[in-house]
């Protein structure tokens, strides 16, 4: 395969492929390009890859805006002491906001890491990955629900009763393991970790206290 179509395959996966377009006009027998990219966005091993990237790029991201911080704060405080001052409080409130985002941001990543560690198959990855995108405390940033329906017309677009049960099946043996939940008007959410919830539900002078267990 030449460069220029390995470009082109590269650009067609990342556009959503046309919605209930039915007039055939650059179907992928007509666009062989188009046809290979929809081939490897519905392919597991490709998704479950892309997810990976994906992780290792965000986790990149947080260790150099770390670092970032962490350097623009050393710089602020040596300018002080070589002045032999004290930085504003205004300055002060800034990096501490900036450290207590940090924080969150790292809670909710390993919050993430633990919450992708459940998934037992490569099914059940391509679902909490989802499903993770959908949740706060696990650093997702998508505002709207995750619906059931949905889920299944992402995870298996092709609509072939074998692709819909593989979904079926991983989604419904998190739910039983208490991985994921799903509400009676089909909303899937992710279970926050019993521990995590305790943790969050103690007081703030009590939360660093050992528990006895």
């Amino acid at each position: 395969m030449k460069l220029r179509t390995l470009i082109r395959v590269a650009q067609a996966m990342r556009t959503p492929e046309p919605a209930g377009d039915q007039s055939g006009q650059d179907s992928p027998s007509q666009d062989p390009v188009r046809g290979v990219a929809g081939a490897l966005r519905r392919d597991a091993r490709v998704q479950q890859v892309t997810s990976g990237l994906r992780d290792r790029a965000r986790d990149w991201r947080s260790a150099a805006s770390a670092r970032a911080d962490e350097h623009l704060e050393r710089l602020i405080q040596d300018s002080h002491a070589r002045r032999g001052s004290e930085a504003s409080g205004q300055v002060t409130a800034l990096l501490e906001a900036r450290r207590q985002e940090r924080e969150a941001q790292a809670r909710a990543e390993q919050a993430r890491r633990e919450l992708m560690a459940r998934a037992n198959t490569p099914e059940q990855r391509r679902i909490l990955d989802l499903v993770a995108s959908h949740t706060s405390w696990a650093g997702g940033t998508a505002p709207q629900e995750l619906r059931y329906t949905a889920l299944l017309d992402l995870l298996a677009p092709s609509g072939r009763p074998a692709d819909e049960m593989a979904v079926h099946r991983a989604l419904w043996t998190l739910a039983e393991q208490r991985v994921l939940a799903v509400s009676p008007h089909g909303v899937v959410t992710a279970c926050e970790p019993p521990v995590a919830r305790a943790v969050l539900s103690l007081p703030a002078s009590t939360a660093a206290e050992p528990t006895g267990f």
